[in-house]
């Protein structure tokens, strides 16, 4: 059984979003952050206009920014990671259905015809019933599958065929593939969960506005610097935030890493054989 923090509520919202609009709050809410910022340090320093300059120490500024870049950049690299196995996972799943199919049709064709309709079940009914659960904020619970019916029966017939040389040999093929099925689908599993939730996302904007608050002192009451780092500072860690949101949960929102591949690729191993 997973075990996972609760995913924050405003995902939900997040990811009904399209990617342009996005990325537009993701900039917006780091905007927000230099605005609280400016407003900490207008509240004990008063008006630009007559602000002298800081006695801050250049080198402070850099204790400050240092680790918050340091550390949203092992967070965007452990996301993007966590992306990228779970796209990797899905083209090594849709390799593993068109070997399932090209191995079901060496058998005889009362078993061929059995086990293709066990297959067709799990692309194109437990596939869809996976990825609705993805959607939600509902912790996935591995249920059983159409995977799960094709292992007892591909038991079941490699003792029936145990004459049949070319039968036995698909059916050892047949038997790795659904054990890989299963594994990528537990890691698939795995994978569609969230890793930052709402405390990690207040530690994330509090270091921002430490690190805001920091630079604006530095240059406050200096109006070009102070634009000039404003829009520097909303959009890089604006766009980092982004990357964040969009690589967090892989099978949701509108960069979703969709069961297409596997689809296709099944659709076009039985398109291949049928010629044949």
């Amino acid at each position: 059984m997973y075990h996972y923090a609760a995913m924050p509520g405003w995902y939900d919202w997040a990811y009904s979003l399209s990617e342009a609009a996005l990325l537009l709050v993701s900039l917006l809410a780091v905007a927000c952050i230099t605005s609280l910022a400016f407003g900490i340090v207008a509240a004990y320093r008063g008006r630009p206009s007559r602000a002298t300059a800081s006695t801050l120490p250049p080198a402070f500024v850099s204790a400050i920014a240092l680790p918050v870049s340091l550390l949203i950049g092992f967070l965007v690299n452990d996301v993007w990671h966590h992306y990228n196995d779970a796209q990797d996972g899905v083209v090594k799943e849709a390799a593993t259905v068109a070997e399932a199919t090209r191995a079901i049709a060496q058998l005889p064709r009362g078993a061929a015809e059995e086990l293709g309709a066990l297959l067709d079940r799990y692309v194109n009914h437990d596939l869809k019933r996976d990825w609705a659960v993805y959607q939600t904020r509902s912790n996935p619970v591995e249920t059983r599958s159409a995977l799960n019916e094709m292992e007892f029966r591909v038991a079941q017939l490699q003792i029936e065929l145990a004459s049949h040389t070319v039968a036995q040999a698909a059916l050892k093929v047949l038997t790795d593939d659904l054990n890989d099925l299963e594994r990528l689908r537990k890691s698939r599993m795995n994978l569609s969960v969230g890793r930052i939730d709402n405390p990690r996302w207040f530690t994330l904007g509090l270091l921002l506005l430490c690190c805001a608050v920091a630079l604006t002192e530095v240059i406050y009451g200096q109006a070009r610097d102070h634009a000039l780092i404003v829009a520097l500072f909303t959009f890089s860690f604006g766009s980092l935030v982004y990357v964040l949101l969009t690589n967090d949960r892989p099978f949701s929102g509108s960069t979703i890493i969709s069961p297409e591949p596997i689809l296709e690729a099944y659709v076009n191993q039985r398109e291949a054989l049928a010629q044949r």
